[in-house]
Parts: C-alpha cells; structure tokens; sequence
C-alpha cells in the first residue's frame, strides 16, 4: 500500500481511515450547510407574509439593533442572493429567538 512518497511506507494508513477521514470531512461541510438552509427557510418564512416582515423589522428594533438593510430572498437566477441571506445573518445574530420573539409581538 506504501509508496515513496507515503508517511512510513503506509504502514499506518489503511483504506478504512481514509474513508473515516472524507466522512468527518463531509460532516462537518454537511453541517455548516445545515445551517445555512435554516437561515434562508427562515428568510422564505418571513418574507412568505407581509405581517411577519413588519414583526421582523420591529423585533430588531425593539432590541436596539441598528440594521437598515433589506432581507434578500435566495433566487436562483442571482448568483450573490444566498451570500446577501447569510450576511444579514451574520449582522443580526443577536436575534438568535427570533421566532419566539416575533410570536410574543
């Protein structure tokens, strides 16, 4: 299995911890993925009823968060969309219960 190039003529590495290793690797992509599928489902939520954009908006003003951007749909056809979700995401991560938040308003 060693060649010249390999770490002890690859007496230590077998095929299984080579497939362990791609699994951990893909797990861990798999994860962050999840989260970010919740941040635009939670975008679609919003934005799905003008009702809850406005209890959107007064939720992180009620908190005293200064943001005037807009909340972006991910579309397909534009290639920046999801990166524009995540990054109001990012900007308004004190609002971490906004779901709660928003049914208590």
């Amino acid at each position: 299995m060693g060649g010249k190039g390999s770490v002890l003529d690859g007496e230590f590495m077998h095929l299984r911890c080579c497939a362990h290793i791609i699994k951990l690797i893909v797990s861990g992509g798999l994860k962050d993925l999840n989260q970010s599928i919740s941040v635009i489902n939670a975008v679609r939520y919003i934005w799905s009823s003008p009702a809850r954009l406005v209890k959107f908006k007064a939720c992180f003003e009620k908190e005293k968060i200064d943001y005037k951007g807009l909340l972006v749909l991910d579309m397909p056809t534009r290639w920046n969309s999801t990166y524009m979700i995540l990054d109001v995401a990012i900007k308004l991560r004190p609002l971490r219960g906004i779901r709660k938040m928003m049914i208590n308003t």
